[in-house]
């Protein structure tokens, strides 16, 4: 017997805060049909508790400043849990205008005074950063 689809959700909510799509993918699997899902749907976003603009501000905050992720990078995750492209736009326009993306890059960098600028240009470039700004760091430190 299957439970509640809302109960469901929030349950998978709980975790961590969910894209729309991720949410209605959770649903699917569960095999709730379509016209309960798309009725949960509805009664989580009026609640505020699926909102895809919030969670793209805050997968893009925390990517940048907790694990140094970059712009990038980021994109692609988000693009991968489905959320619009123009909503990641947006909010990484404004997280890069709140933070430093050159102080990202050297807080990404840590301690590791690598003698291959070239090495440690690939693992900065592969976590998502532009590479100008790399570029622009790497000459600062090294």
């Amino acid at each position: 017997m299957k439970s509640d689809p809302v109960g469901d959700a929030l349950r998978y909510l709980k975790f961590r805060l969910r894209s729309a799509r991720e949410i209605q993918e959770y649903l699917t699997r569960r095999q709730y049909d379509q016209s309960e899902i798309a009725e949960t749907m509805k009664k989580l976003v009026e609640q505020g508790l699926i909102n895809d603009e919030r969670f793209a501000a805050i997968y893009i905050s925390d990517g940048l400043n907790v694990h140094y992720k970059g712009p990038f990078r980021l994109k692609m995750e988000l693009l991968e849990l489905g959320v619009a492209e123009e909503t990641i736009e947006e909010a990484m326009n404004r997280e890069i205008k709140e933070c430093d993306l050159k102080e990202i890059i050297k807080r990404a960098i840590g301690n590791a005074r690598a003698e291959d600028a070239e090495k440690l240009r690939r693992k900065l470039f592969r976590r998502g950063f532009p590479i100008g700004s790399i570029d622009e760091v790497l000459r600062e430190i090294l």
